[in-house]
């Protein structure tokens, strides 16, 4: 399994070291998960999707982070990656995405609150490793 984060976002020095924590944890999964920061080029809808575009592949689910996204709980959130080999999840920059780059994805909600990119990114990191404790019956999700 592939998880891959592409985010409209400038690298922080601080949070790399938790990033690559659960980018380890994932490995005793046989699973990759890759998080790519991507620093702004404008600061608008436009520039987030030609940015985050070529990142769409065939055969690859595309998950959109958005406020109006589904929303799973941690188990349903496991049983829904298990059901899928590859998945590209998209953070977009502080302005959202513009219509044309949703229409090309799935949405996914982690939480009626707003998080910074920052916040968002790790947390997805951290519940994609939940979501495979989950899937292995390992007891970090308890």
């Amino acid at each position: 399994m592939t998880y891959c984060i592409y985010a409209i976002a400038k690298p922080n020095p601080q949070l790399i070291p938790l990033v690559q924590h659960y980018q380890r944890q994932c490995q005793q999964f046989n699973a990759t998960l890759q998080v790519v920061d991507i620093p702004p080029k404008g600061a608008n809808q436009v520039s987030y999707t030609k940015a985050l575009s070529p990142y769409l592949k065939p055969r690859t689910l595309a998950l959109a982070l958005h406020p109006s996204g589904v929303s799973y709980t941690s188990e349903s959130f496991s049983q829904f990656l298990a059901a899928h080999a590859r998945v590209h999840f998209f953070i977009g920059g502080a302005l959202g995405f513009e219509k044309a780059f949703l229409d090309q994805c799935s949405t996914l909600s982690l939480s009626a609150l707003t998080f910074s990119h920052e916040i968002a990114k790790l947390v997805l990191c951290e519940q994609i490793f939940r979501a495979l404790s989950l899937l292995h019956h390992h007891p970090y999700h308890k």
